[in-house]
């Protein structure tokens, strides 16, 4: 472990040559399926092997030529040392193409490493510390009215949290960026949910998550809101209030989401409500979501527990 932290110490400081910036808000918009991404403190939580991919588009379908925007998101995380550790991982890519009309190609990428430490508190709940450090790409602007020419830059970013859960609730707080200079966002997230139990076959798992933004970026507070019904831990109907703004957007938005649990496998779809704003400009359509979870055993034999975290 102590090699382990040396590497990452030295990682940190070879990015610093870099110039700091925040362009992770593509990764921030996936929290409903990846809370990871905005909580480097989540990492084992699940207490299993955890690997999800979420594949985001808009629009679905569209003529040769027409603008769109894709992404993919990546995530890993699993317990170590007798479930007191956990590590993680997060990749994401992400382009907007402005088709024929010459706006250009804008698209980055992101890769993010995590640790938590986990402590176990009474009636089951447990109290993690997590930080994480990764490298952003800076967006490469390609135009297509210039032969293809465009830019970029590699940049570190570093970020931490503090996570509390048990079977029924949890809470979290968490900053990223906090290495980012004064051109760029540091956001705080508050975190919190609970589980309703209706009846043997239905649950409701309710959350909210409360967005700061740095005073560089005029200290507004947005609030999200959201709610689930699992029919028998096995059908989940969502829908989410997210007041922090869909992609590219600062207004509101509304996600609607499908999702089934399959034993060791996960899948979702979701529908992203758009605001107007910046959107419109690509695309009046909002976003279609896929999502695919795979959990495996960790040695703790808990593979086969439902989690609504």
């Amino acid at each position: 472990m102590k090699h382990i932290l040396k590497c990452l110490l030295a990682f940190f400081i070879f990015t610093q040559g870099f110039t700091l910036v925040a362009q992770q808000d593509q990764m921030y918009v996936t929290y409903p399926f990846m809370p990871l991404n905005v909580n480097p403190a989540y990492a084992g939580s699940r207490e299993v092997i955890s690997a999800s991919g979420i594949y985001r588009t808009r629009p679905l379908f569209g003529p040769l030529g027409a603008a769109t925007t894709t992404q993919q998101h990546f995530n890993f995380d699993m317990p170590i040392a007798n479930d007191r550790m956990a590590i993680g991982f997060q990749a994401y890519n992400a382009q907007i193409q402005g088709g024929l009309s010459g706006v250009g190609v804008y698209g980055n990428l992101g890769l993010y490493g995590n640790y938590a430490y986990r402590l176990t508190l009474p009636n089951d709940g447990k109290l993690a510390i997590g930080a994480q450090l990764g490298v952003t790409q800076v967006p490469i602007t390609f135009s297509l009215g210039s032969g293809g020419s465009g830019n970029t830059a590699f940049n570190s970013s570093f970020g931490a949290g503090i996570y509390y859960n048990n079977d029924d609730g949890y809470f979290g707080v968490s900053m990223l960026n906090v290495n980012a200079s004064d051109n760029y966002n540091r956001p705080i997230f508050f975190t919190g949910g609970y589980v309703f139990k209706i009846d043997d076959d239905l649950k409701i798992k309710t959350g909210a998550l409360i967005r700061k933004q740095s005073s560089n970026f005029g200290g507004k507070t947005d609030i999200d809101l959201n709610a689930t019904g699992w029919i028998n831990e096995k059908f989940g109907v969502g829908i989410w209030y997210q007041n922090t703004g869909s992609e590219n957007s600062t207004n509101a938005a509304i996600l609607g989401s499908l999702q089934v649990q399959l034993k060791k496998v996960q899948i979702g779809y979701s529908y992203d409500f758009s605001g107007s704003g910046f959107s419109n400009t690509i695309s009046p359509q909002g976003f279609h979501q896929l999502m695919l979870k795979y959990e495996i055993d960790a040695g703790n034999g808990k593979s086969g527990v439902f989690r609504y975290f």
